[in-house]
């Protein structure tokens, strides 16, 4: 197997850790705030995001966290915290090669659009949609995604202006998404629909399903845009569907509450957290099965993942 680094989430502690995938080793834990939720890496790779949610989940009463932490890759150190003011409970993040980095704030329903550089707020979007979870942005980057959880729609913003341009209404509880290469579709699952919907991002609407089974959660594309992967949430599986049959191909049982998921940079791997047995699957795409588990600390989730000659010298 080519050698790996994820960088995964330990929720329930408080936490992230560097883990190399072919041994299974932790090579470092790195301490965060309260319940990080989700992590992006910077378009450079250079810097990790982390939203810290302060909050075990979206029904968890109380206010959650506002910040957003930053630390290096490569040595694990914390580099700033972004301050996200009166717009708690960061979640969903993203960072594009065009200079921004978006952060939904789930209670206020807002999208924050913040310079990368500066980390400065430059926009503050109100969805006016129920539970702003999940955010994606378009490859081109001029346009950015909310799945809005409790509304069952997807608000789609402008970047430069900050303005709303339109909600579409997919299904019942959207939460991650996936463009497809060339930037004109949206693949979204809606965790209690048993579909992940497919939007046609010209004509600004969902125009066909797939199919799939109980509680499709989070998902990812190959970097040809051939295959879809998602955790299912329910089923203690993941699926891989074909995007041009439109169909669910595999499906591949692993443990118990699948929820984050991450793809190696050349698609060769997939990597599915389980939350309730703190072990991450590592799945090989040609064989379409099981090649490795990875035992993790309390609550592994959102997680990313770095060929390790990326690191070059590793310091951690």
């Amino acid at each position: 197997m080519k050698d790996y680094i994820i960088i995964v989430l330990h929720k329930l502690n408080g936490s992230f850790g560097y883990y190399r995938v072919s041994t299974g080793e932790k090579i470092k834990r790195v301490k965060t705030g309260d319940y990080p939720h989700e992590i992006c890496l910077s378009p450079d790779r250079s810097k990790i995001y982390i939203s810290e949610y302060g909050l075990r989940g979206v029904e968890s009463p109380g206010i959650g966290g506002n910040t957003v932490a930053v630390f290096d890759v490569k040595t694990g150190n914390q580099i700033s915290t972004i301050n996200t003011g009166q717009y708690d409970r960061p979640h969903g993040i993203v960072a594009h090669k065009s200079g921004y980095l978006f952060v939904t704030s789930e209670s206020t329903k807002h999208v924050l659009i913040f310079d990368i550089d500066s980390e400065k707020l430059i926009h503050a979007v109100q969805t006016d949609q129920e539970l702003t979870h999940m955010v994606q942005v378009a490859p081109d980057g001029r346009t950015v995604y909310t799945a809005n959880v409790g509304s069952g729609t997807l608000t789609h913003i402008d970047v430069q202006t900050g303005k709303v341009l339109g909600r579409i209404k997919v299904l019942h509880r959207p939460e991650g998404m996936a463009f497809s290469p060339d930037g004109k579709l949206l693949y979204v699952v809606n965790r209690e629909s048993r579909t992940v919907a497919i939007v046609d991002i010209q004509k600004g609407q969902m125009v066909k399903q797939i199919s799939t089974g109980h509680g499709p959660v989070r998902l990812v594309i190959t970097p040809d845009g051939k295959r879809i992967i998602f955790s299912l949430f329910h089923s203690d599986a993941i699926e891989i569907a074909d995007t041009e049959a439109g169909r669910v191909i595999k499906t591949i049982p692993v443990g118990m509450q699948p929820v984050g998921i991450a793809i190696s940079p050349d698609g060769k791997y997939v990597f599915i957290s389980c939350e309730y047995e703190n072990t991450v699957y590592v799945i090989s795409m040609e064989s379409m099965s099981i090649v490795h588990k990875i035992k993790t600390e309390n609550g592994c989730d959102s997680m990313v993942c770095i060929d390790i000659k990326e690191f070059g010298e590793i310091n951690l």
